[in-house]
Order: structure tokens, then C-alpha cells, then sequence
């Protein structure tokens, strides 16, 4: 089933995200203050016990859940104040294998295989690397976490030449996406994650809208999925 966002649904998008934005605005601030004092004081404490002792697995575990809440913070405001592109002409091939250097740990920590193909045809493009490097990285660590230990992961990049583009597509092996939760990944705070925020989606989506491209999704239960980005070529 091939999935990509009709202009309906766009519409809806961004009035939803305008209503979240406002209220993640409004919360950021008031919920950072005590976090950065709660923070501080475990930090305090923490300095008080050994460093083997049985007690700092607690504090390590109380700061990582506090660094989760912050960056989901972080996310709420990038919804709320999406930074505008920060234009450059890039060397795209480049900036995907770099991207994909990043992405490497975590597919050796997941055993999963990470394959890369990029096309040597590929045209410089005007983009902002940074956020263009955070969709790749964001829809590979999806489809590692999707595809699992023993899994397959392949990213690879062409130059359309008949529709202009540049589409990188990034499949994996896992067990695919049922066809009524397809519709739904794009909106925001929707995950199959334990811990997932369910905005990841929804950032990569406004990112790449902004650079005037889209992005699709092909998937099938039990074949898995495949995430198309789709820049065009100025």
C-alpha cells in the first residue's frame, strides 16, 4: 500500500500543529524551570555516593528520563516555531553518507545491516543540511527499529530526472505497517514506539514540505516499509 499526504489532510495538519504549538509555548518554559532545578539538586546528590555504588544506577536512570521530557520539550517547540531553512548549495551524496555515519552505531547496537547506494549523477542541491541530515537520520532510526536484530536497512539516493527530483528512499525488512495506521503516522503524537513522542514524523514532514519536496510511504505487512523523500532540484 503506497501512502503519501493528501492536501486535505496537509490542511488539517497545519491547523492542529498551530493549536499544539500554542500550547507548547506556553508550557515549555513554566515545566523547563523546575526541570533544570530537579536536575540539579539529583546531580547534587549523586556526588554525595561512590562511584560504584548501587545507587547511582538510580540517579543515572533519573537523569536519562529527565533528558527524555527535556527533548520532547525541544520538539514541542520546534513545532511551534519552525526555524526557517537555513539555505546552502550542498553536495547532497555527501551529506546522506555523513548522516548515515551517525546512523551506524545504532545500527551495530540493533544488529541490523545498514546498506547504502547512491547514484553518481546526483546534482548539488539547495537545502538546509542540518535539517535535511535530521529527516534522514530520523526515518533510518525509525526503519533500524523497525527491522530488528537480523534485519536490513538500505538507503538509497537517485536523480529523477523526468519529475526533477532527488528521492532518497529508506526500507527496511520489518513487519510492515497495517494500512489503517499508515494514514495516521504523520499526525502528531502518533507512535507504535514504547517510547516514542510520535512527533519525528511529524517534524521530517514540515522539514521536508519546506524545501518544497514531499514524502511517500509504501508498505506491506509482513514485506515492510519504504520511505521515499522527494527533493526538487532547483
Amino acid at each position: 500500500m503506497v501512502y503519501s499526504f493528501p492536501e486535505e489532510d496537509r490542511e488539517y495538519l497545519t491547523e492542529k500543529l498551530a493549536i499544539i504549538g500554542e500550547l507548547a509555548a506556553g508550557m515549555a518554559h513554566e515545566i523547563r524551570n523546575p526541570l533544570t532545578s530537579i536536575r540539579g539538586f539529583l546531580q547534587l546528590l549523586r556526588s554525595k555516593y561512590d562511584p560504584g555504588a548501587p545507587e547511582q544506577e538510580y540517579f543515572e536512570i533519573m537523569l536519562d528520563e529527565l533528558d527524555r521530557i527535556n527533548n520532547i520539550i525541544k520538539e514541542f517547540l520546534s513545532l511551534s516555531k519552525p526555524s526557517q531553512p537555513q539555505l546552502q548549495i550542498v553536495s547532497f551524496d555527501q551529506l546522506v553518507t555523513e548522516a548515515l555515519l551517525l546512523a551506524e552505531q545504532e545500527a551495530i547496537m540493533n544488529e541490523v545491516k545498514l546498506e547504502q547506494h547512491l547514484a553518481h549523477d546526483l546534482p548539488l542541491l539547495c537545502l538546509d543540511p542540518a535539517q535535511i541530515k535530521q529527516v534522514i537520520l530520523n526515518l533510518t532510526s525509525n526503519a533500524l527499529h523497525a527491522a530488528g536484530p537480523g534485519g536490513k536497512v538500505t538507503v538509497c539516493c537517485y536523480l529523477d530526472k523526468k519529475a526533477k527530483e532527488v528521492v532518497t528512499t529508506i526500507s527496511d525488512t520489518g513487519p510492515g505497517i497495517l494500512p489503517d495506521q499508515l494514514k495516521l503516522i504523520f499526525e502528531p503524537f502518533y507512535t507504535t514506539k514504547e517510547n516514542g513522542t510520535g512527533l519525528g514524523l511529524t517534524l521530517s514532514n514540515r522539514i521536508i514540505k519546506g524545501h518544497g519536496g514531499k514524502i511517500k510511504v509504501k508498505s506491506k505487512v509482513g514485506e515492510g516499509s519504504c520511505f521515499s523523500i522527494h527533493l526538487p532540484v532547483s
